[in-house]
């Protein structure tokens, strides 16, 4: 009999991104343990003293040959602690996550969220531990967002090339990668940061290539030209003014969390989706089973573009560290990640938003789950 250990292929690790989904999660784990629920007090007590550890195991089909297996570790980091002001306490944590994923023999793991950001901002890419290699995921994830937005312009019957595009967040690694992939194809690019001195670098550099751009720190001061508007913020987008919309805006959400903190306009709701996500058309599913308390987007079989970017890679069998510091993603790399995850049968997912699946959105194909 073969008592090997079961093979693991990817990790993903992560972390929640609200206290209604940290509440679900624990309370999740308590089930399957067989210990009653906590309050949310009591939770918020205890949470950031969790070490990180594996969740749950996680099998993935594709179109082309066997499962790929892999495992769900979590950060355990507070909601409210998802930010720089944090950055030692959390760079702990997401390397004893790393840790955690290469002792459980993962061959490649995604840093989703939040995660990626911080080893971002210590200077300390991570690439290799022992013999598990990471991603940030982020290429995936900006493919995910720019094909998104093509499409998303297509339904809505615009035509791209006349478009004014705001990235807010342009700086940064998948805020640059849009900037870049959109450049010479939109009418003019909108750049929106908190860094002023990057953000100036930045559009210099387009205007040197004779690319149309404005760049400003003021989101409010950018709102009322903008076509497009792609949000890839490390952080929550507060005090815009939604009354400075067009009323024909398409609204790309790609933060994790999520940018926009205060609802739009009823007229709006259908010109917003969550962006960077992919579609598993081949399926997926959790042991245990957690899928039915964890799970919670609208439509089956989606997934952040940044996680998946390790499944994809795994299903390639390509360990290696796809994407990793700041600024390296080209239009070339996107266009290779994005080619390898359609033939394994991860694509965009359908257009939806944190209350409602778009009404012109695509039904996405029949998938397996168990």
């Amino acid at each position: 009999m073969d008592h090997s250990a079961p093979r693991i292929d990817f990790a993903l690790i992560g972390h929640q991104e609200n206290w209604q989904k940290v509440e679900i999660l624990v309370n999740t784990m308590r089930k399957m343990e067989g210990t009653e629920p906590l309050s949310l007090a009591a939770i918020k007590d205890i949470y950031p003293y969790i070490p990180p550890r594996k969740v749950f195991d996680i099998t993935v089909n594709t179109l082309r040959g066997e499962p790929v297996q892999g495992i769900y570790v979590e950060t355990f980091i507070s909601p409210e602690h998802i930010n720089i002001k944090h950055l030692q306490q959390n760079l702990s944590k997401v390397k004893a996550a790393c840790i955690c994923a290469a002792s459980e023999g993962a061959r490649i793991a995604s840093l989703g969220g939040f995660t990626s950001i911080v080893l971002e901002a210590a200077g300390n890419p991570l690439q290799e531990v022992k013999n598990t290699f990471f991603t940030t995921g982020n290429t995936l994830t900006a493919s995910f967002i720019c094909k998104g937005i093509i499409k998303a312009c297509e339904q809505k019957g615009k035509d791209i090339h006349q478009c004014k595009l705001l990235v807010v967040g342009s700086t940064g690694d998948i805020g640059s990668a849009c900037v870049n992939y959109f450049a010479g194809v939109i009418h003019s690019l909108l750049l929106c940061a908190r860094n002023n001195k990057q953000l100036q670098q930045q559009a210099a550099s387009l205007q040197e290539k004779d690319i149309n751009c404005q760049a400003s720190v003021s989101l409010n001061a950018l709102l009322p030209q903008a076509d497009i508007i792609i949000l890839v913020a490390s952080s929550p987008v507060e005090n815009w003014d939604t009354n400075l919309l067009k009323e024909t805006v398409i609204i790309c959400d790609a933060g994790y969390p999520k940018n926009i903190i205060r609802h739009l306009p009823v007229h709006l709701k259908q010109s917003i989706f969550c962006g960077g996500m992919g579609f598993i058309s081949p399926g997926f599913y959790f042991t245990p089973k957690y899928m039915e308390d964890f799970y919670q987007y609208p439509c089956a079989g989606v997934s952040h573009g940044c996680l998946l970017e390790s499944i994809v890679l795994s299903m390639e069998k390509k360990f290696e560290a796809f994407s990793t510091g700041r600024g390296n993603i080209s239009k070339e790399k996107m266009e290779i990640i994005l080619a390898m995850s359609k033939r394994n049968g991860i694509d965009v997912s359908p257009f939806f938003n944190t209350e409602e699946i778009w009404l012109s959105s695509p039904s996405p194909a029949t998938t397996n789950y168990e």
